[in-house]
């Protein structure tokens, strides 16, 4: 196995995933992309599982501080989430709904990296 699970601070993970989502709430609240609160429990989760795999990927790289949490957080969130929306929005027209979405996901993630690698 790449990384033991037990080696993962769980309560890091929760922390990271409400912080994720708290980020979230805004960018994804009805004055900005009219998207309905019922579809933030939903949120939550997922915020959850990007904390719990981005907990995995902190583990495995040694990240032992804040700093290199973020950078890791940076660097997946920039070269895989972003890229990825950006190459789906070219072709849908999204225009600043999706610098907003890749925004979020930016600042989120890094964020969330920056707890895991602080608090291990």
């Amino acid at each position: 196995m790449l990384v033991d699970p037990g080696s993962i601070n769980w309560w890091a993970v929760f922390t990271a995933a409400i912080v994720g989502h708290a980020i979230a709430v805004p960018w994804y609240s009805p004055p900005v992309l009219r998207k309905p609160m019922k579809l933030m429990a939903t949120r939550f989760l997922l915020a959850l599982v990007t904390a719990a795999v981005l907990a995995l990927i902190v583990v495995r790289f040694g990240a032992v501080n804040w700093i290199e949490g973020a950078v890791i957080g940076l660097v997946l969130s920039a070269g895989l989430v972003a890229t990825s929306l950006l190459s789906e929005g070219i072709f849908r027209d999204f225009g600043m709904k999706l610098a907003i979405q890749i925004g979020h996901q930016l600042i989120g993630i890094t964020a969330m990296g920056a707890i895991l690698g602080a608090w291990r």
